[in-house]
This record gives structure tokens, sequence and C-alpha cells, in this order.
């Protein structure tokens, strides 16, 4: 089953960011790394995750990717998804982003007037394949 086609507006808005931190979490906790995801078919692919990230998504799919701002009062995009590994390369399926604002407390003020929620794909469109339902 593929993955339902990604807003073009935030397909737009992934393109401005460049290094993310991947969030997994394991029996200790959160873990996080730094990657250079690509976005391809509606799906991120980080090649070669290391062994705590894979052991994590193993027990728990859930993860989150973070693009910092690009300035202390810009927009942090957070992407949060299902993930598993298709050979060395982990997939994350989107399954819902916000583009939030950052800054002063007098700036937050504005409850993020300017912010932007997306609601993406439900995790089971991972299917079979990749060792989840469909």
């Amino acid at each position: 089953m593929s993955s339902p086609d990604l807003p073009p507006d935030l397909v737009d808005i992934i393109g401005r960011y460049d290094l993310a931190l991947l969030v997994s979490i394991g029996d200790l906790g959160p873990h996080t790394t730094p990657h250079h995801p690509v976005l391809e078919d509606n799906r991120f692919h980080i090649p070669a995750p290391g062994p705590v990230t894979c052991r994590n998504i193993t027990a728990n799919p859930a993860v989150t990717l973070l693009w910092p701002p690009e300035a202390p009062t810009g927009h942090v995009l957070i992407v949060d998804g299902h993930a598993a590994l298709s050979g060395y390369t982990l997939e994350i399926v989107p399954t819902q982003a916000v583009l939030h604002h950052t800054g002063t407390a007098d700036a937050m003020s504005r409850r993020c007037a300017d912010c932007r929620r997306f609601n993406l794909a439900p995790p089971y469109l991972l299917g079979e394949r990749r060792g989840f339902p469909s």
C-alpha cells in the first residue's frame, strides 16, 4: 500500500530544512541522533541508522523528526511518524507535522497565529511488508 501524497505546501516547507534530529524511544528513554532525511515516495528515508535507533524502533516504531529553526525567532518543523527498517534504511511514514513558531515569550503570546498543523497518514500505511498490520 502506498502512502497518500503529502500536501504540496508541506513538501515545500520540508525542502527549506536540512539537518534533522531523529528522536526514538527505548527502554532507557529518548535517543536523539542527527540525520539528513530524504523525502521520497511520501516517506522519509534515513540510510544506515545506528544500533540504538534500530533497537528502539523495533520495540516502538513511533518517532519524531525535528528540524531546528534557522534563526532564534524562526520556525521549528516537527514531524511525527512511524518507522520501520527496509534493509539498511530507516523508512518513516509521517503521521502529523507542525511548523511551530519559536522566539521570546512576548512573541509567543500571539498563540502561534502563524503556526501550521498537518494531519497526515495513519501509521497503518507502513503495511505488512514492514512488519506492521495493514
